[in-house]
């Protein structure tokens, strides 16, 4: 019944975005039964569009030719896979039918929202959930950037750093429980404030709004990843500390201009 209700929830919520017949690029990963991309496979055949998986190579090039090839007019993955897609279009000039496009799993700052709708010029939607584990927690209605919550599967707390519960409208780290199982709590590492006042949309569900990507858990390192994400130049790169201090790795593209890159203990440029 869980597996059978998800589906339903995302077809209800794809079938706003997708057209009957259209390809649908999946940029996931993972893609394991009850995997995120499995339910958002089963659900664009449901809303009687075609699904296009990934190749098993999971390399950048494979991703952009298969873009093309399959004159695909939508995709769907993490923000950073998007952004990543949609920088190799711009850097080899390689001409794209997308026009609808869908962020998956964690959030997807403002600065990230913006430049995927600038450089695939598209309509855009996001899904709040888990790619390993499949957990669909929420959509984004279109009409702001929070997230409305599933609240008859899910319920969600916002908690400092301590783990006690703030108040409606502080920023701290969400934590999802199962609404049938209360004390299973899930934190997700991600940060966002809850808000419960009147939509654009008239939805009267619980929203997440602020959302922000917690995932490497040290606010440094995740302002300087930003950053240097936020260049049209670096396709890719890893942060972190390592024994003797920053370490960091880049993968940009050739001939463009880099940001300007602090002193590190390690610094690898290819």
């Amino acid at each position: 019944a869980a597996v059978e209700n998800t589906i339903a929830y995302l077809s209800e919520h794809l079938g706003k975005f997708l057209k009957k017949g259209e390809r649908v690029l999946l940029c996931f990963r993972c893609q394991e039964e009850y995997s995120l991309s499995w339910f958002m496979e089963q659900a664009i055949l449901r809303c009687e569009a075609v699904p296009v998986l990934w190749d098993e190579d999971r390399l950048w090039k494979t991703l952009l030719r298969q873009a093309f090839t399959n004159r695909v007019t939508a995709i769907i993955g993490p923000p950073l896979i998007l952004l990543g897609l949609m920088k190799l279009k711009r850097h080899n000039a390689t001409p794209l039918f997308i026009r609808r496009v869908i962020t998956a799993g964690y959030p997807c700052p403002r600065w990230m929202i913006d430049g995927l709708v600038k450089g695939f010029d598209c309509e855009l939607g996001g899904c709040f959930g888990l790619e390993h584990s499949g957990i669909v927690a929420g959509f984004a209605c279109g009409h702001s950037w929070g997230v409305h919550l599933r609240e008859d599967v899910y319920g969600v707390d916002i908690v400092d750093d301590t783990g006690s519960v703030l108040p409606e409208g502080e920023l701290g780290q969400i934590v999802l429980y199962p609404q049938d199982c209360p004390e299973l709590r899930l934190p997700i590492g991600d940060y966002a404030s809850v808000e419960t006042d009147s939509c654009l949309c008239n939805s009267k569900t619980l929203r997440l709004d602020n959302m922000c990507y917690g995932g490497l858990r040290d606010p440094d390192l995740d302002s300087l990843a930003q950053e240097l994400m936020s260049w049209t130049s670096v396709l890719d790169c890893h942060v972190k500390k390592g024994d003797l201090g920053l370490e960091i790795e880049i993968v940009c593209f050739q001939g463009e201009k880099l940001p300007k890159l602090p002193t590190a203990a390690r610094l690898v440029v290819r």
